[in-house]
C-alpha cells in the first residue's frame, strides 16, 4: 500500500507523479524518480505507452552520463496487459468497437517487438501464442473482459480498466497474492479473485474516473438477441407449415396418379414440390395486389453484414457492403479503388491525406504506346484528338488494394506472399494507381529494431518503368523514416540497385542464399542478396 499512498516528484521538473496518467522509473541508485517525459531520450526503448517495467540509472548516477534501461523479466499477464494498453492509446484504429483481436493484433504486436518486450536470453517456445489465450482466459472479468457477447466469437479481448496503467495492475495483482496468503493464515472465508482484486484496486487507486470499467452496451445486445431470437422462432414456425402443407401436396399426387413403384413415387413428389416452390413465387400476376407487396417489403429488415467482414480491417471504405460481399473476384485482383475521405492509422493515429501526389506529367511507356495505337487507329480523322489523360496517383495502401498487390507479387515475386500485415501501419506505404489500376507499390516494416526500418517490397509494373514511380516511392518511404535508418535485401544481380545507390544506400555485406527459399531454380535472377543500408 505504500507505493500507492507516498508521493513521488520528478526529479527533473519537480512535478508529481500521477498514477495511471504521468507515471515515471526510480534510479536504482539515488531512488529518485523521472517522468517518462523528462527523460533525455524522450521515451524507453521501444516507445511503447505506458511501459515503466525497467530497471532504470539516471544520466547523473551512471558512469557514462548517459541514461540506462535494463528490461525487467516480465510475466505473459504483464505483457498482455503492457501490449492491450499500447493499442488502445496508440493502435485505436485497429481495435473493433474497443476489442483488440488476440492472434491478429495482441500475438502478432508480441511477435513484432518481442526484443523489446522480453530479455535476450528469453527463449521463444513453438506454442507462445497458446499462453497468450490461456492467461486472458484465465483473468477474464477482473483484469481482461471478453467480447464474446457483444461479437458471439470469443477472440476479441480488452482490458477491464483501460485507464489503470499496467504497472497499477501489476502492483494490486502482487498485492492479492499477499492478500490471499494473509486471508489464509487468518482462516478467514475465502473470497474470489476478481472480488478480492477490485476491493484492492479501489482501495489502491483514489481517482474513482480511473476506476471506470470497460462500457458495453448489453441492454442494446440484449434487445438485438431477442429480436434475432424472435424472428428466427418465426421463421421455423413458418417453415414447418410450409412443410405440412407440402407434404399433404405430395401424398394426394401421389395417390391421385396411383402410383406404386418407388422409384416413380420419388419423381411424382419431387415434381409436385417443384410445382409448389413455383406456386409460392410471385411472377408478378395482374390479380396481385401490389400495396401489400410494398408493405411486405418495407418490413423486411436488411441483415447486418458487419460480421461477416473481415475483423482485422475496420475501415471507412469506399466500397458498397454488395461489393465488399462478393469475395476476391478477378477484377479485384486487377484494379484497386481510393477513397476520397481521410485515413486514419492504426500505426500512428493520425489522418492520412487520400493521396500523397497526383501527377499529371509522367508520360509511362504503356500510355505512350496505348496513345500511338488510338492515332494510328483514328488516323483518316483529321479532327481526333487524344482525350484527357488521368493522373498517377500515389496514396497510401488501403484494404481494396491489397487483393491486387497479393495477385501481382505472386505473379512477379513468389507463391505465398500476403500483405494484409501493412494494413497496420499505411503511413509507410506508397501505392501508385493509374484510375483504378495499380501499377506499383512500396512497403516498409518500421521498427525492425530501435533505430531502424526495413524496406520490404518495391514493384512496378513492367512498361511503367524507367519514368520516375519507383524513385518517387523511395523518396516518400525515406521522408516517412526520419532519424532512423533503412536496410534492404537486393538481388545482386538486379540492376534497381544502382536506384538505391543515388539514394545513399551502400552494400554492408553479401549474404549467400538469401533467396533460396523463396526463387525457383530456372529464375536467372541470383539468390545471393547484398544487405544495403541508408544511414540516417
Amino acid at each position: 500500500m505504500e507505493a500507492f499512498t507516498v508521493d513521488k516528484f520528478c526529479k527533473n521538473c519537480g512535478d508529481r507523479l500521477e498514477l495511471s496518467a504521468d507515471e515515471g522509473l526510480e534510479c536504482t541508485k539515488c531512488k529518485c524518480y523521472i517522468h517518462i517525459k523528462c527523460l533525455k531520450r524522450g521515451s524507453v526503448p521501444g516507445g511503447l505507452y505506458g511501459d515503466t517495467f525497467h530497471a532504470f540509472i539516471c544520466y547523473e548516477c551512471s558512469s557514462d552520463n548517459t541514461e540506462s534501461f535494463v528490461r525487467i523479466r516480465l510475466s505473459w499477464l504483464q505483457i498482455i496487459v503492457l501490449v492491450l494498453y499500447h493499442l488502445q492509446h496508440k493502435s485505436p484504429g485497429l481495435a473493433r468497437k474497443g476489442f483488440f483481436h488476440w492472434r491478429h493484433h495482441v500475438a502478432t504486436f508480441i511477435d513484432k517487438n518481442w526484443e523489446i518486450l522480453f530479455p535476450s536470453d528469453f527463449k521463444k517456445k513453438k506454442k507462445w501464442t497458446g499462453t497468450i489465450a490461456g492467461t486472458l482466459s484465465h483473468f477474464n472479468k477482473y483484469i481482461f473482459l471478453s467480447g464474446i457477447t457483444v461479437f458471439n466469437e470469443p477472440a476479441f479481448w480488452t482490458l477491464m480498466y483501460p485507464k489503470i496503467s499496467p504497472l497499477t495492475i501489476s502492483s494490486v495483482y502482487s498485492l492479492m497474492a499477499v492478500e490471499k496468503q494473509n486471508i489464509k493464515l487468518k482462516k478467514e472465508i475465502p473470497v474470489s479473485d476478481a472480488e478480492l482484486f477490485s476491493r484492492l484496486l479501489h482501495s489502491c487507486v483514489i481517482n474513482k474516473e480511473l476506476l471506470k470499467t470497460f462500457n458495453v452496451n448489453s441492454m442494446q445486445i440484449q434487445a438485438e438477441t431477442k429480436s434475432d431470437g424472435n424472428d428466427s422462432m418465426d421463421i421455423v414456425e413458418e417453415s414447418k407449415k410450409f412443410g405440412d402443407t407440402r407434404s399433404r401436396h405430395k401424398r394426394k399426387n401421389a395417390k391421385h396418379l396411383g402410383i406404386t413403384s418407388r422409384k416413380l413415387l420419388r419423381l411424382a413428389t419431387s415434381t409436385a414440390a417443384l410445382s409448389d416452390d413455383l406456386t409460392n413465387f410471385n411472377l408478378g400476376s395482374p390479380d396481385t395486389d401490389q400495396s401489400s407487396q410494398e408493405c411486405k417489403t418495407e418490413d423486411v429488415k436488411p441483415k447486418d453484414v458487419s460480421r461477416l467482414l473481415n475483423p482485422f480491417c475496420h475501415y471507412n471504405t469506399s466500397l458498397s457492403n454488395i461489393s465488399r460481399m462478393k469475395g476476391i473476384t478477378l477484377q479485384n485482383k486487377l484494379t484497386g479503388g481510393i477513397r476520397q475521405d481521410l485515413i486514419l492509422s492504426p500505426y500512428s493515429g493520425m489522418h492520412l491525406k487520400p493521396y500523397i501526389r497526383r501527377d499529371a506529367e509522367t508520360f509511362p511507356p504503356w500510355l505512350k504506346l496505348m496513345a500511338e495505337i488510338q492515332l494510328a487507329a483514328n488516323s483518316s480523322n483529321p479532327d481526333y484528338f487524344l482525350p484527357p489523360r488521368a493522373p498517377l496517383d500515389y496514396t497510401y495502401v488501403q484494404p481494396e488494394h491489397i487483393p491486387a498487390i497479393n495477385s501481382l507479387c505472386n505473379q512477379f515475386f513468389w507463391p505465398g506472399i500476403d500483405l494484409t500485415e501493412t494494413l497496420q501501419y499505411p503511413d509507410f506505404s506508397c501505392v501508385v494507381l493509374y484510375k483504378r489500376l495499380i501499377v506499383g507499390f512500396a512497403f516498409l516494416v518500421p521498427d525492425v529494431s530501435h533505430t531502424e526500418n526495413y524496406l520490404s517490397f518495391l514493384f512496378t509494373r513492367p512498361y511503367w518503368r524507367n519514368c520516375g514511380i519507383a524513385k518517387f516511392m523511395i523518396y516518400h518511404l525515406i521522408q516517412t523514416s526520419v532519424g532512423k535508418d533503412i536496410t534492404l535485401h537486393v538481388s545482386m544481380n538486379n540492376p534497381v540497385l544502382l536506384l538505391y545507390q543515388r539514394f545513399g544506400f551502400k552494400v554492408e555485406n553479401v549474404v549467400v542464399g538469401f533467396y533460396d527459399k523463396y526463387v525457383r531454380n530456372d529464375v536467372s535472377e541470383s539468390k545471393n542478396a547484398f544487405l544495403c543500408r541508408l544511414d540516417r
